[in-house]
């Protein structure tokens, strides 16, 4: 496939891999419905109103600093000072270096020789990519006070990527793999007055593989991390560096200490469930003592339980757990609107007096999905249905917490808030705790996965399932954690030649119910998805769920026609399903280009021609040919990349928010971008000012909507134009009684009005009724609007949308001589009928006007040297090439002295247009996209093959990067000239039944071709 060539590794799963290839599988259809009209109506709707970007932007910061003034109270700890605290020694300052061919001799690294550099952790680096394998030693010398009497001291690390090896004062205290788990290490016994400890990061290349190469290894990492600030290396696609991350410090304990606690709420039956994790550090029994356990208001005043005491006969040696049932009949429910957050305090009496206390934050919230209906999937909060509307996370909230910029770090989950989201998907791997802890005080829900992607490493299947516990353990106690998943884009082994190395499905589904089960241990009652984004399907359980770019990698999961129209990618049978990726690429705004990327990625001078593929990482360039044109300065390339993002964004997320009888859960890839160029399908960028699509998308995520849809954008006037209008409701509230009213207007006259009544279920989408009117005459071409307001029972209006479309006046009014042709064959005389020429048969031995069409080779043949001799001497001819059987079979039209033929294309849905050319001056950028086709009823591709042949001038065109010159794509013909004589030839290679005749543009185009013939053969 043309499209594949020089692609990234992420552009190139979407284009190979194509999720529903099982024969079990099949597409989902459109949601059948009983087509109702609209009523006339005499009330008009409010014009909706167009906002300028900059005014949305000021409306933006407005509403942030709104959302900070609500949510500043549940960032409150109101609770009252525990009895007794740890004490922590932190560690920031370390010295690094890369691990050398004299280290053999380790003795060197532990005395500090050779070269080292400072580094302040968190600290997380490079290499990666076929460099990524490496070693590096942190080193750092400290002082501690003796231990007091009674205490152990742990060391402790919240997180290192990826296996640790520690050595204290010389001695190896032990070692863990892993990068997102906090670990620790009881050093009382190794520390002295003078310290040297060395920890030694090694970093393998991810299971996934190293992009461009084969290299894979045993480093249980997917594709994101936090990055690091290096445009080249640390910038793009988030590349599995390594480091210590997260914080480190020494903690001294009581030899009996609290290690975890956790609380499982039980709304259904007023009480909870308090799991106590004890560590005895001692090698003997402890006998009688006590915990004392509490549950206080955190962030509210209010009551709570207790303080409730636990006699305890004994603790063995290491860990214990301890289970408390405990009723709490009276309780305020977490909620994303208003998240109420308990403490629950345990102490650890011996004598009567408190010798270790553990505070950990829980919510009383229910999160379950139900298994028995049918179709199975529907998610529940606090026992109400709920639909998971958001976008997926990938490094920007990791800086924040490593920055500690905590202020940064509320702004990026309350901008989710701003756009009417109500969970992230902290994609492909778990991360800070301190990011938990903030979703639990700001009410955003959200899905942790476990960082795998397309494939696991067979031998590295226990240590997956390990990890997969360990992952349960670190988000179990956030009432924010609502769902984890095991792998990221699961591939076929086979397809890739991988499975020497990796579990071929049937392992991985195995994988799955050993993984399931060691969560289950951690947390009964944890949702788990098994694949988000599954390429392989179907996973055997849990809830389906599938990645769609459709509007970047082209078509992947679904052909956009059929996703507007109402159809799905492939769901295993009763079942619903998430949709965890969607998404296009947006580049990133002139300021933040400017400010702080590198020179040579940019102009000298902004007017000057630029292409994005100076930005490392961008797919813009690569992508942008099938969906808009080739633009020339970087702003232009800005704006037209934007204005594709907001068009998709507004098409993929409508289409899935009226399938919410199947579709439960939708995550847009992604909000806000952790680096500048980093992932430029965020919405927002590295500096935080929003894209316009972020805008686009809050519209969408609308929770109560009226929703306008049609497969045509562009008609003739006196048409009967048909739109319809959903109802869209992602609350857990009915509307009863509500009105949507639909007034047809140009922006200066209003030309009628149409009404029906309707009901709003509960979290549903369903179709209203179809709003049918006569397309008003224009003077040529003219934009027009249906504006839609959906009023509910009092008469407020609860939301309103606005549908554009634009009319054509006919060519044969507009230009009242008729264009003439003559035609070799049925198809052409259809052609000419559709196009409302004045045509007759062609006749080999007449003297006739206008232009000759020939649809089929067999035609063409059998007049080939009549119609060529006409064609030297002045005539226009058009050529309707068909499409090739497959990419060896061309259709060839043999000429004198050469030829044209056709060669297999992939499917588009919008190519380019030479708008030089003096006749097509009247063509916008647009006018040769999203073309509607009868015969299936929706919007469809328009190429399926491009020609070839010399001499060929392309008119309409799609890109390819395969020869192109001086800095610009080369232009594959989908509609070319070609001079023959004093005439020319027109060859058309794309299917034109169902199409032509109701797309206007593209009438035109080929009336006006067709008119620049005429001469008198």
């Amino acid at each position: 496939m043309e499209q594949t060539q020089h692609l990234d590794p992420f552009a190139e799963i979407a284009f190979r891999e194509h999720p529903g290839n099982k024969d079990e599988l099949h597409e989902i259809p459109p949601i059948a419905y009983e087509k109702a009209y609209f009523a006339p109506g005499s009330e008009m709707a409010k014009e909706v109103p167009a906002f300028s970007y900059e005014t949305q932007l000021t409306m933006f910061q407005h509403e942030l600093q709104l959302l900070r003034m609500k949510y500043r109270p549940f960032m409150r700890n109101l609770a009252p000072a525990p009895s007794l605290t740890r004490d922590r020694q932190r560690h920031t300052r370390f010295q690094f270096r890369y691990q050398t061919a004299e280290d053999a001799n380790f003795t060197r690294v532990l005395e500090g020789e050779g070269d080292w550099e400072q580094a302040t952790v968190p600290d997380f680096r490079g290499p990666s990519g076929d460099k990524g394998k490496w070693t590096g030693f942190y080193r750092k010398e400290f002082a501690y006070e003796p231990v007091q009497a009674g205490k152990r001291v742990f060391l402790v690390f919240k997180g290192v990527d990826y296996k640790a090896t520690v050595y204290l004062n010389r001695k190896c205290i032990g070692s863990h793999e892993g990068f997102f788990a906090p670990f620790e290490f009881d050093v009382t016994d190794f520390l002295q007055q003078h310290n040297t400890l060395v920890v030694e990061v090694d970093n393998d290349y991810p299971m996934m593989g190293v992009g461009g190469t084969k290299l894979d290894g045993d480093k249980m990492y997917a594709a994101t991390g936090p990055g690091w600030d290096d445009p080249y290396s640390g910038w793009n696609h988030c590349p599995p560096g390594a480091g210590i991350y997260n914080a480190v410090y020494l903690e001294q304990r009581s030899e009996l200490f609290i290690q975890d606690v956790f609380v499982r709420p039980n709304l259904d039956e007023g009480h909870v469930e308090v799991w106590i994790d004890a560590m005895n550090t001692t090698n003997k029994l402890l006998e009688d003592f006590e915990m004392q356990l509490e549950l206080i208001p955190k962030n509210f005043a209010g009551t709570g339980i207790g303080p409730l005491s636990f006699q305890i006969a004994y603790a063995g040696p290491g860990i214990n757990y301890f289970r408390y049932k405990v009723d709490f009949p009276q309780f305020r429910m977490w909620e994303p609107d208003a998240p109420y957050l308990y403490i629950a305090r345990v102490e650890v009496n011996n004598g009567g007096v408190c010798t270790d206390c553990l505070d950990r934050t829980f919510g009383m919230r229910k999160f379950h999905m139900d298994e028995d209906g049918e179709p199975k999937g529907t998610l529940y909060l606090n026992n109400r249905p709920v639909i998971l509307r958001g976008a997926n996370e990938m490094g920007h909230l990791q800086q924040c917490v490593m920055q500690n910029k905590p202020e940064q770090l509320i702004d990026d989950i309350l901008i989710a808030k701003a756009a009417n989201m109500n969970f992230y998907r902290i994609t492909q791997r778990p991360v800070q705790e301190e990011i938990y802890d903030y979703f639990d005080m700001l009410g955003m829900m959200h899905q942790c996965d476990l960082p795998t992607f397309g494939f696991i490493r067979r031998n590295q299947f226990v240590e997956g399932v390990r990890q997969a516990a360990d992952m349960e353990r670190l988000i179990r106690s956030h009432p924010s954690s609502v769902m984890v998943s095991l792998i990221n884009e699961p591939s076929r082994t086979e397809k890739r030649r991988k499975g020497h190395r990796h579990l071929h499905r049937n392992e991985l589904e195995a994988f799955f119910i050993a993984a399931r089960q060691a969560i289950y241990v951690e947390n009964p009652d944890r949702v788990v998805k098994n694949a988000d984004g599954d390429y392989n399907p179907p996973t055997r359980e849990g809830l389906p769920d599938f990645h769609c770019y459709t509007m970047w990698y082209t078509n992947n999961g679904i052909t956009l026609g059929k996703l507007h129209k109402g159809f799905l990618p492939a769901i295993r049978p009763g079942w619903k399903a998430g949709c965890g990726e969607y998404g296009t690429e947006g580049l990133d705004n002139a300021q933040l280009m400017t400010s702080r990327y590198p020179r040579e990625w940019l102009p000298e001078d902004t007017k000057e021609r630029w292409s994005p593929n100076r930005i490392k990482g961008a797919q813009t360039y690569a992508m942008h040919g099938d969906w808009f044109g080739e633009q020339h300065s970087m702003h232009s390339w800005i704006e037209a990349s934007q204005q594709h993002q907001c068009l998709a964004t507004k098409l993929m997320t409508d289409a899935w928010r009226r399938r919410t009888d199947l579709v439960v859960s939708t995550a847009i890839h992604l909000l806000i971008d952790a680096w500048p160029a980093g992932w430029m399908k965020a919405l927002v960028g590295a500096d935080r000012i929003p894209k316009p699509a972020y805008f686009t998308y809050k519209q969408c995520l609308e929770p109560v909507r009226v929703n306008l849809r049609c497969d045509r954008l562009k008609v003739y006037e006196g048409e009967t134009m048909e739109i319809e209008a959903w109802l869209l409701n992602d609350t857990d509230q009915s509307y009863e009684g509500c009105r949507i009213i639909a007034t047809l207007r140009d922006g200066q006259r209003d030309y009628g009005s149409y009404e029906m009544t309707c009901d709003l279920p509960q979290t549903s989408s369903r179709y209203a009724g179809t709003i049918r009117f006569s397309v008003p005459p224009t003077a040529e071409r003219q934009p027009f609007f249906i504006d839609a307001a959906l009023i509910d029972e009092h008469g407020a209006e609860l939301n309103a949308e606005r549908f554009r479309f634009e009319a054509f006046a006919r060519m044969r009014r507009l230009q009242p001589k008729p264009v003439r042709a003559s035609y070799l064959d049925s198809e052409s005389e259809v052609l000419c009928s559709l196009l409302d020429l004045e045509s007759s048969s062609y006749e080999e031995d007449d003297a006739q006007d206008g232009a000759i069409i020939v649809s089929t080779k067999e035609a063409f043949v059998r007049h080939r040297t009549s119609l060529l001799e006409k064609v030297r001497h002045g005539a226009t001819a058009m050529f309707i090439l068909g499409r090739p059987v497959s990419t060896s079979n061309h259709t060839c039209w043999e000429l004198e002295g050469g030829e044209i033929k056709t060669a297999k294309y992939k499917e588009v849905y919008t190519l380019g247009v030479n708008a030089n050319r003096p006749e097509l001056q009247w063509m916008k950028h647009d006018d040769f996209a999203y073309f509607y086709n009868l015969q299936n009823d929706r919007l469809d591709g328009i190429s399926h093959s491009h020609l070839l042949g010399e001499g060929l001038e392309p008119i309409v065109f799609s890109y390819t990067t395969q020869g192109e010159s001086d800095g610009q794509k080369r232009k594959l013909p989908i509609i070319a000239e070609k001079k023959v004589g004093k005439g020319r030839i027109y060859a058309v290679c794309f299917p034109l039944s169902g199409r032509v005749g109701f797309n206007p543009t593209l009438d035109r185009l080929l009336i006006t071709l067709l008119q620049s013939g005429g001469a008198k053969a």
